[in-house]
């Protein structure tokens, strides 16, 4: 019993002196993160956000914004705030409702050291305010960047931002050069009354559509019921009467997103077979209600294309932890639906659902505007007063982040504004839900705007990459062999010469023909379009192999995760097109590839730009360009790296472990056997093939960890024969309770850690591991 006690009170002491290791560890890197902002008053960003309580799960949206935007404070703190002041923010709850929102805003003003204020999305309540305390706002000077949709509710406040695209500015521009570019005889309107922007919308159709009549504006009455807004049926059936008796040449609905899958079920229902021109989102209930509709249906997009996704997004969510992004879905108890029974008893929360992604794109459109603010503030001088840094910030986003002269980066969309009217720039792109499909695509023509304003017509490239194989990926050079086979609509504009491969491999030697330009591929064609007994007239078929680069993240080499891709952007600025692939489920799956698994296939879209800076004038600009990348998301195979490298390794180990059982008298025998072993953990190293990078990766790690257990083992061997220690029995009954059971313990928990079992589940976050080298 003396001895069982004096080993556990020796485990104990361990295991305190471990903890308190990585107490003092973790609590000394925090203190050094945080000592630069640790002085000088703050700076106050007011934040408004809102709550919906008549949902059954949360749109996620509050929580998004408070979240992402704590942490993009705590960063900017982290790195020394605005000249040493740290950034607080001061989050104000709306609720859904205008008096609060009025209220919230002039507490804002009234907080000292304001320097901004951002949120407030919904254009009635945001109406509401700038009608009550406009004027208040005005006066204070204070940057207030908010998510209001239309610009004739700020136009006389060139303190009010927005960081939505405009329905005056994006929206209806685009609107309306598409009704033209179709050859529309006559369009009608059928829309929400009382809705601010839809009236909006109207008003600026019927003062730019000059040439095409408008010869029906159908305004529906709506009201809540149980949570849900239900338009009145009197009214809906006669403007569907009247539609039907006088059919147009399309139709705008603009009834709200909620309401567009039950008023296209009933026109359909009707029999009327008008085009639609939808104001909302095509969610699944709308292309369910629009099925067999006896038309096509458009709509429009800023960021979710179809078919595609967001690179940035992917990047950010899928490198990281993406149950860290998980807003959308907490159950509302208090929704009147609950207790109707109305709401579905179970909700999938998915990090990269759509409803999820969403609120994760506006949490980090809060986070954004923080780092903003904060980062236009830094331009002026340090010790500067109050309205100072807000002036700065003015100017910053009339001038600096001007649309056509600069870009703020943000975490998952780049963010310009209009000087004049002060909106976000964004032209929208034109989505179509074809007869009988079911899904949705771009159509054919899209639209850009130009450096005077204006917008130019371009094109839309249907388009697909087949890969064939995979092989010769060389860590160090970064590159990849790729064969595939290249399938595009046929286009009297556009051909595969008009592509640009980027990420190919360039060679200033090779010979720089039509096609390839000095990279190192080939191209070869199968079929080019016409009459085939084989392919398909309206296609081009082509088949390419060559040398592509990656962009690699080794921090979990050898069980690491790469994307292969093939990137494609226009070859030239006066031919700009955006390519569509085809839906996912239609893509071949199936590659050859050396050495790798496949594992998700995907394009992504990338919406970026190269800032340019005229030495003559020093007038900043930027271009914009569109990249589509054709992504292969495959795991590397770990088996000869476990026959290689782990099985060895754990020999090594346990013929090091095994010596503490040589009698003390051959203490020689003893450290040979431990230093052979610990040489040979670095000759083993040695010999495997170098990768070039400047991280960490788990390789090196599992070495770091080896060589760790086994000098521990030769001290413990070392200590167990000085004449001092030998002397006090406890120390060495701690010593051999090390070697035997904790080193043992240290091991099969650090096998646990690296097959990622669920037995350690949850614990991969603690401060200890990074005491054993392995995060």
């Amino acid at each position: 019993m003396p001895e069982f006690r004096t080993l556990a009170a020796a485990g104990g002491l361990l295991t305190v002196l471990c903890c308190l290791m990585a107490f003092v560890s973790a609590t000394a890197g925090r203190a050094a993160d945080e000592a630069v902002a640790a002085s000088g008053p703050p700076f106050n960003v007011a934040v408004f956000v809102n709550t919906h309580r008549d949902q059954c799960y949360s749109r996620g949206y509050k929580a998004a914004a408070e979240r992402l935007s704590r942490d993009a404070a705590s960063e900017i703190n982290k790195l020394g705030g605005v000249h040493g002041r740290p950034v607080e923010l001061k989050f104000f709850d709306n609720e859904a409702n205008g008096q609060a929102a009025i209220a919230n805003v002039r507490a804002a003003l009234g907080e000292g050291q304001l320097l901004a204020m951002i949120g407030l999305s919904s254009s009635q309540r945001g109406r509401e305010v700038l009608k009550a305390i406009g004027s208040e706002i005005h006066r204070s000077r204070v940057p207030f960047i908010s998510h209001l949709s239309i610009s004739d509710d700020f136009k006389n406040y060139d303190n009010v931002f927005s960081t939505r695209p405009t329905q005056e500015i994006e929206r209806v521009p685009v609107m309306v050069e598409f009704i033209k570019s179709q050859k529309i005889s006559s369009i009608a309107f059928l829309g929400r009354k009382d809705a601010a922007y839809i009236e909006s919308i109207a008003s600026a159709l019927k003062e730019k559509l000059i040439t095409v009549p408008i010869i029906a504006d159908h305004r529906i009455s709506a009201r809540n019921n149980g949570g849900d807004n239900v338009l009145d049926a009197e009214e809906l059936a006669r403007a569907i009467a009247d539609l039907k008796a006088n059919p147009p040449g399309m139709l705008i609905l603009a009834v709200g997103t909620s309401l567009s899958d039950e008023v296209i079920y009933d026109l359909k229902t009707a029999g009327i077979t008008t085009p639609i021109l939808t104001v909302g989102r095509f969610t699944k209930d709308v292309i369910r209600s629009a099925a067999d509709f006896g038309a096509a249906i458009y709509g429009m997009t800023w960021a979710a294309l179809p078919e595609v996704e967001s690179d940035r997004t992917l990047n950010v969510l899928g490198k990281g932890r993406p149950q860290d992004w998980l807003f959308a879905g907490e159950k509302v108890s208090e929704a009147p639906k609950w207790r109707n029974g109305l709401c579905p008893s179970q909700y999938s929360r998915d990090a990269f659902s759509e409803d999820n992604l969403r609120a994760a794109e506006r949490g980090a459109a809060f986070a954004d505007m923080v780092k903003l603010v904060a980062t236009s503030a830094g331009r002026a001088g340090r010790g500067e007063t109050i309205e100072t840094y807000r002036k700065q910030v003015l100017s910053e986003l009339t001038e600096t982040y001007a649309v056509g002269r600069g870009a703020f980066q943000g975490t998952f969309e780049n963010w310009s504004f209009h000087p004049d009217s002060r909106v976000r720039a964004q032209t929208p792109f034109i989505v179509i839900l074809p007869q009988g499909i079911g899904r949705t695509q771009l159509t054919p023509q899209q639209f850009v705007r130009l450096n005077d304003k204006s917008l130019k017509q371009i094109e839309t490239v249907y388009l697909d990459v087949d890969l064939i194989r995979t092989h010769g990926v060389d860590n160090n050079r970064k590159s990849f062999f790729a064969e595939f086979y290249l399938a595009m609509r046929v286009s009297d504009s556009i051909t595969i010469d008009d592509i640009e491969f980027t990420n190919a491999f360039l060679d200033p030697r090779a010979s720089r023909d039509q096609r390839t330009r000095g990279r190192e591929i080939s191209i070869e064609v199968l079929h080019p379009g016409g009459n085939s007994d084989a392919y398909p007239r309206d296609m081009r078929m082509y088949k390419v192999a060559g040398r592509f680069r990656f962009r690699p993240d080794f921090s979990t080499y050898p069980f690491d995760t790469q994307q292969f891709s093939i990137d494609l952007q226009p070859r030239s600025g006066d031919k700009t097109f955006i390519v569509q692939p085809p839906p996912a489920k239609l893509r071949n799956a199936v590659a050859e590839s050396e050495g790798w698994i496949p594992d998700r296939q995907y394009v992504s879209f990338v919406d970026d730009f190269v800032p340019i800076v005229d030495a003559f004038t020093h007038r900043p600009s930027i271009v914009p360009f569109y990249n589509v990348r054709f992504v292969w998301q495959m795991k590397r195979e770990t088996t000869d790296y476990y026959i290689r490298v782990i099985v060895p390794l754990l020999f090594i180990l346990i013929v090091a472990y095994l010596s503490i059982f040589i009698p003390k008298s051959h203490l020689e025998a003893i450290v040979t056997i431990q230093i052979t072993a610990l040489l040979a953990a670095v000759a083993l190293y040695l010999s495997l093939p170098e990768i070039d990078t400047d991280t960490a990766t788990i390789s090196d790690r599992i070495f770091m960890f080896d060589y760790m257990m086994v000098s521990l083992m030769i001290v413990i061997s070392i200590l167990r024969i000085n004449a001092r220690i030998v002397a006090i029995p406890w120390i060495n009954q701690v010593l051999n309770f090390v070697h035997i059971v904790v080193v043992p313990a240290v091991l099969a928990t650090a096998v646990l850690y690296l097959t990622q079992t669920s037995i350690i589940e949850g614990f991969d976050d603690l401060p200890g591991w990074q005491l054993l080298g392995l995060r």
